[in-house]
């Protein structure tokens, strides 16, 4: 292991990433394999990747392919979106039900807002068929709205969220899990990085890692 020469190695990551997936033990390999103090900073896709080129960061962990000819894009682990509800729901949704459904979802700009927008389109569906749509920012904003709301039937709160982020409250059934048409949301996850970095970051770290 070679130590990178700045005083800290700097980890971008988008929301969902930095707060559900890189705490633990893949965070620990990181600290290790770069032998120096982590500084974790958490933004946008489109951040991490302009970051990367302007030589802030020196990784970034992003939800949506973002091509750049000057970076390296790898694909990474594969992550699953889910309908989630404080309310019981069955084990598959149809387009009667999400009527019903107060939706909780990212901002229209973002990319993780286009990529269901692409879903519900091959499902013959719209963001319009749901009984409304409250935009939210951040993914951590999406989940605590959902957990707080109050229910109002025969009205239910939902949001699209990855599964990874609702792990301990789907264990707890604080939050239940659905699908779509019983369709699997599946979707990649990156790292994103400059060619330079491989010759003195073994980046196989990552590969073993969860």
């Amino acid at each position: 292991m070679t130590a990178i020469e700045n005083s800290r190695f700097k980890v971008g990551a988008s929301h969902t990433i930095g707060s559900y997936v890189l705490p633990g033990k893949l965070l620990d390999a990181i600290y290790q394999e770069a032998g120096q103090k982590i500084k974790l900073i958490l933004g946008s896709c489109e951040e991490i990747v302009h970051e990367i080129k302007t030589d802030i960061l020196d990784i970034g962990f992003i939800e949506f392919p973002i091509y750049e000819d000057s970076l390296i894009l790898k694909k990474w682990m594969e992550d699953e979106l889910v309908v989630c509800s404080t309310k019981e729901l069955p084990s598959t949704l149809t387009k009667e039900e999400i009527q019903n459904f107060r939706l909780i979802s990212r901002e229209k700009d973002s990319l993780a807002y286009a990529y269901v927008e692409t879903f519900l389109k091959d499902e013959n569906l719209s963001y319009d068929d749901f009984y409304a749509i409250t935009e939210v920012d951040k993914p951590t904003a999406i989940i605590k709205s959902v957990l707080w709301a109050r229910p109002k039937p025969p009205l239910s709160t939902v949001a699209i969220v990855s599964k990874s982020s609702i792990e301990d409250e789907s264990k707890q059934n604080k939050l239940h899990v659905s699908k779509i048409h019983n369709k699997t949301m599946k979707r990649n996850f990156y790292i994103v990085y400059k060619k330079d970095l491989a010759e003195k970051f073994d980046l196989s770290i990552l590969d073993s890692k969860g």
